[in-house]
């Protein structure tokens, strides 16, 4: 049986806030990841974080999501996201959102796709070497 989402009280963010994503958010991954928190959760999501009152690379270094784990990240807004359909929920903890998928179609995971740049290298890695 799936939990309850831990949604946060938190006022909506602006629409120009920027949403990171880490990875590529390649589709298949993105499906992956939105079955599991429907297994977990009972609900279709994809997690992102928010730069609010902070810059991306400051997110990107400090997220213990983000982090050193991943080589690149998406970027988008909560403008954009919501434009497209979306519902995004203030989650677990600070600054944690999840993008509400309505199901796990290819029109659906291609919209969400569309909602974010191109992958850029994460500026939170540290240097290899």
């Amino acid at each position: 049986m799936a939990s309850p989402l831990p949604i946060r009280r938190d006022h909506p963010p602006d629409d120009a806030v920027v949403v990171v994503r880490a990875g590529v958010m390649a589709p298949d991954r993105v499906v992956d990841t939105a079955t599991d928190a429907f297994e977990d959760y009972g609900a279709y999501t994809v997690s992102v974080e928010a730069a609010i009152d902070v810059s991306v690379d400051e997110l990107c270094r400090s997220s213990p999501r983000i982090g050193d784990r991943y080589g690149k990240v998406r970027l988008s807004s909560f403008g954009r996201l919501r434009a497209a359909g979306f519902a995004v929920l203030a989650t677990f903890t600070h600054p944690h959102f999840d993008v509400v998928l309505p199901d796990l179609s290819e029109v659906t995971v291609a919209r969400l796709g569309r909602c974010f740049d191109e992958p850029i290298p994460n500026p939170g890695r540290r240097p290899r070497g």
